[in-house]
């Protein structure tokens, strides 16, 4: 699912704008639709909470929405984007689009999938799909399978103690584990260095502890874990951070310094 900042990303926006968007309309000059919902899959009936308040709007702070479900039942239609609005499907995939429409007259929308099934959409790397399970060695000389932490928000990190933006990007992921590991976040992260023990020293020597280490062989763009996250496929590159929802569903894709709070409590 499109969250705010990737959206953001989208238009180009820097954080700062990003930040702002967060809480509300801002001075920008074309709106920005953004529809989340906490869960887009289960089983049918499935009740579907659609969040419009991420959205951007104009500097008049005036905005008409349409929310179109995408199984043909009547769009939901107002101006207040702090509402949200629930909607029950029966099974099956369905694509709801939301119209943002500015006091200009100007135009943006976006898209969500909903998959009504026991499921859920198909695997995949990209957001949308439900991430690749797996089942791999600790640093602490034990194992880890992804589907085990289901019903948890998960962000799984691929980084090297060899990068140095990953160097750079640890404190923040380090801030978002401790911040939220008590309402359900569960940081994985999964080394791409060459030797096991490098990336077992850089965290104990940075105190790093609120994570959960894991290490494959073959570095890294050889390792089960990278080609099973297509990490050559993406625009990322390393580090690059999957944040993963209550219902296995890639949520994002993108570099963890760009990972903000409010991103995750609205996945919450």
């Amino acid at each position: 699912m499109d969250s705010r900042l990737v959206r953001c990303a989208r238009r180009g926006l820097g954080l700062a704008l990003v930040a702002a968007a967060l809480t509300g309309c801002t001075s920008r000059e074309e709106p920005i639709a953004v529809l989340t919902a906490a869960v887009i899959t289960g089983a049918a009936p499935l009740d579907v909470a659609f969040d419009l308040s991420y959205s951007v709007c104009d500097e008049d702070g005036a905005a008409t929405y349409e929310l179109d479900f995408g199984d043909g039942s009547p769009s939901s239609v107002g101006s207040d984007l702090g509402v949200i609005v629930h909607h029950t499907y029966d099974a099956g995939t369905y694509a709801a689009v939301l119209i943002l429409t500015d006091s200009r007259g100007r135009q943006d929308s976006d898209t969500l999938t909903i998959t009504a099934d026991e499921s859920g959409p198909p695997v995949g790397t990209s957001v949308g799909d439900t991430a690749p399970n797996f089942t791999a060695h600790t640093t602490d000389g034990g194992s880890l399978t992804l589907y085990d932490h289901r019903g948890e928000v998960v962000l799984l990190d691929f980084w090297g103690a060899w990068c140095a933006p990953c160097r750079i990007s640890m404190p923040h992921l380090d801030e978002l584990a401790r911040d939220y590991a008590d309402e359900g976040v569960v940081v994985i992260v999964v080394s791409t260095d060459a030797a096991e023990q490098t990336s077992i020293d850089f965290l104990e020597n940075g105190g790093y502890d609120a994570f959960l280490s894991v290490w494959e062989p073959g570095g890294k763009s050889r390792s089960p874990l990278t080609e099973l996250y297509d990490l050559d496929g993406t625009d990322v590159g390393i580090p690059c951070t999957f944040v993963i929802d209550r219902q296995g569903v890639i949520r994002y894709v993108g570099h963890p310094i760009d990972l903000i709070g409010e991103m995750i409590e609205a996945i919450l």
